[in-house]
């Protein structure tokens, strides 16, 4: 079974197919990510394709010493995060960011979470992704994002705080 590790080398050499490969095979992982960070369909595609071409410029520097999808991942998220830090996303007061679950399903199926998430407001959902999801420790946001920890735990808190009325809410309407 060819892994998609195997592409790399013919891809750095300049085969077409090759880098069709990887970017066939890698895009749709990517772009899933941009969506949690950005909900808006071209924002994402945007940032996916952003961190494509940086994968590919890059691609030479690439050394295996772990899959190529945790090396693309953190593309991505650097390529989202430079995004929201021009933005200045974590400077808006939160009262700034309406939110509204008026129009989500009401099935919590994984297209319904992924639609809580990102229903969310920008710096609530980008510190969610990156705890949550991701992984990253409070000291690991607040270094990405230019916070404090204490700010990263508050932003995680209250998302938290957010879905869980999120989802109270839509356990309510289905009764």
């Amino acid at each position: 079974m060819e892994r998609i590790e195997d592409h790399i080398p013919s891809a750095i050499q300049g085969d077409l197919k090759a880098q069709k490969a990887l970017y066939e095979g890698l895009s749709p992982f990517v772009l899933g990510l941009c969506q949690r960070y950005f909900p808006q369909e071209d924002e994402a595609e945007d940032h996916m394709i952003q961190t494509m071409i940086a994968f590919f410029q890059k691609l030479n520097t690439y050394r295996g010493d772990a899959p190529v999808k945790y090396w693309v991942r953190r593309m991505a998220i650097n390529q989202c995060l430079m995004t929201l830090r021009k933005q200045s996303a974590f400077q808006k007061p939160i009262e700034d960011q309406h939110v509204s679950f008026d129009s989500l399903n009401s099935s919590h199926d994984e297209a319904y979470l992924l639609h809580l998430v990102q229903a969310l407001p920008v710096g609530f959902r980008t510190v969610f992704n990156l705890y949550a999801i991701e992984g990253f420790s409070h000291a690991e946001i607040a270094e990405s994002l230019g916070i404090s920890e204490g700010t990263s735990k508050s932003q995680l808190s209250r998302a938290r705080q957010w879905l869980q009325k999120a989802l109270q809410k839509s356990e309510q309407e289905l009764r």
